[in-house]
């Protein structure tokens, strides 16, 4: 029968098994490395995740890592949907900061949701001017993912496949 690769107890009896147990030794290879890290070193990153599990109710990396052609690391070519938009707005928010000295995936903040509203802050008794507004972004991007809910298209969510349609080009901010 085509697809089968080997019928031995315990090992995949297909092509798709396979790639599904590729695809999450990936995963879990990038979860490891992104955990060996201590909390602050990414601490806008984690602070980001936890913004969008608050206002969505979904994961941000299981739901918004991979997806369209700027959810995730980098970004190139037309945003797919309103969602894939969401990111791209990221992205240039991030950009913007990174042209005036700042560096957002690395800069701490803190916020606090009351009755849906985000609100920015620093930390007790710390200067986060660069921090602050990487929250913002976050903010900005995370009511985005939450207005754009109903057009979120699972089929644009590819973790770790090469992305073809998006092209070579990044979309200018």
């Amino acid at each position: 029968e085509a697809g089968i690769l080997y019928e031995g107890p315990g090992l995949p009896t297909s092509l798709q098994a396979l790639q599904r147990g590729l695809r999450a030794l990936r995963l879990l290879s990038f979860l490891v490395f992104s955990l060996a890290g201590t909390t602050s070193t990414l601490s806008s990153f984690w602070q980001f995740q936890r913004m969008v599990k608050h206002i969505t109710g979904r994961s941000a990396f299981f739901s918004y890592y991979g997806y369209g052609c700027y959810c995730g690391l980098g970004g190139r070519g037309i945003p797919m949907d309103a969602t894939d938009r969401c990111c791209w707005a990221h992205d240039c928010c991030y950009h913007k900061l990174k042209e005036h000295g700042c560096q957002p995936i690395l800069n701490s903040y803190q916020f606090s949701i009351v009755n849906g509203t985000v609100s920015c802050g620093c930390p007790q008794g710390g200067s986060c001017l660069c921090g602050q507004k990487a929250c913002e972004c976050d903010k900005l991007s995370a009511y985005c993912f939450k207005e754009n809910l109903d057009t979120y298209e699972k089929a644009f969510r590819k973790v770790f496949l090469s992305k073809p349609q998006c092209g070579r080009h990044k979309l200018p901010c």
